[in-house]
């Protein structure tokens, strides 16, 4: 997969559109705008797409990897790459950067956060590599300028993405299982003796909650979204020899063991081993993932735990469900937006930017 940088634009400022967009592709069908990481031939951005255009760019020192829109504050986030030390925090109604958040000393980003149910608090995802990387939740207040009031210890190395479960108390959290360090880069230093897992946090005493192990030790559970009845979807990154043969989506209810997700009688085998970005839909009946690796996109029936069916799409990155369009929205490395319609066979073309690479994730500006 291509490097990809942040690209950033906001609803109120207008820009030209990119040199070679295709008005007839972008205008096949309508979505609502999109932040996401991206990169192009300028260098590393921050940005909403709307329609055909970026709105606005920004240019930014770092690579990242998720985003956020705080409704309540009308303020985007954008979040480094690990082992990036940065978040942006960005007006959602002029585009202007408001804060540039650094973590603390000792601590780096994993790229992923989410906000507290009053969206008083953002919780990050975070390496405390002055603790030998031991893995921690970062607790930031959104009403002070987003500064850092503390941190949770989620009991696991390498937590990557987070989700707030429909309780509005408690933090699903996936726990990668990868060490790493700052001075040696992204090398993986615990190749043998990781341990991946989902684990639950209860945002009051601060404790994990409920622990549920992978089913291989380098089966790394690294990204997952929650429906709106408590059902997690995680999906996995196989660290070992490939391919594994092992299921790399599971289901999970609190309570219960993880569940394997089926591919059914459909004749799929990844190669990559590589879940990346993953959404459910606003019903809680079908989920997408994006495996960039395979250059696929996979769609779940949550109902029955099984496959429904597989998309090709080179260098998939980011998937976003969009209520307002009833449709997945698709990002890939090759600059396209596409729709994902559950009952259609075919992908739909939403949007085409030439030179732009997008990261694996998606993010709405509802």
């Amino acid at each position: 997969m291509q490097r990809r940088r942040f690209i950033l634009a906001s609803g109120a400022l207008l820009s030209t559109p990119f040199v070679g967009v295709s008005p007839a592709l972008a205008k096949t069908a309508k979505f609502t705008p999109v932040l996401s990481a991206a990169s192009d031939d300028d260098g590393k951005h921050i940005g909403v797409w709307r329609d055909d255009h970026w709105q606005l760019s920004q240019k930014i020192a770092h690579r990242g990897h998720d985003s956020l829109f705080h409704r309540q504050r009308q303020e985007l986030v954008f979040f480094s790459r690990r082992p990036g030390r940065e978040m942006y925090i960005v007006d959602a109604k002029h585009g202007g950067l408001l804060h540039t958040v650094s973590s603390e000393d000792g601590y780096h980003y994993y790229g992923h956060g989410c906000l507290s149910a009053d969206g008083r608090y953002l919780y990050t995802t975070e390496n405390y590599f002055a603790d030998d990387g031991a893995g921690s939740i970062g607790v930031y207040d959104c009403q002070q300028d987003y500064q850092c009031v503390g941190h949770m210890d989620c009991d696991g190395i390498g937590p990557h993405e987070l989700a707030l479960m429909p309780d509005g108390k408690t933090l699903a959290i996936a726990i990668g299982g990868i060490k790493t360090l700052p001075a040696s880069g992204r090398k993986t230093l615990n190749p043998n003796t990781m341990t991946p897992a989902l684990h639950y946090l209860d945002i009051a005493s601060g404790r994990v909650v409920e622990r549920h192990a992978a089913p291989h030790f380098q089966l790394s559970l690294r990204h997952l979204d929650v429906s709106a009845s408590g059902q997690v979807i995680i999906g996995a990154q196989f660290q070992g020899s490939l391919p594994s043969r092992l299921p790399l989506v599971y289901s999970h209810q609190r309570g219960a063991a993880l569940t394997a997700m089926s591919y059914g009688e459909l004749p799929l085998q990844f190669k990559q081993d590589y879940i990346a970005s993953i959404s459910i839909d606003a019903q809680g009946i079908h989920a997408v993932t994006s495996c960039p690796r395979d250059n696929l996109v996979c769609l779940w029936d949550l109902r029955s735990l099984q496959l429904q069916q597989v998309y090709s799409l080179r260098d998939s990155a980011g998937a976003i469900y969009d209520a307002a369009y009833q449709q997945f929205i698709l990002s890939n490395g090759n600059g396209q937006l596409m729709a994902l319609k559950p009952e259609q066979t075919k992908l739909i073309p939403l949007a085409y930017a030439p030179g732009t690479h997008w990261d694996n994730h998606l993010t709405l500006l509802r």
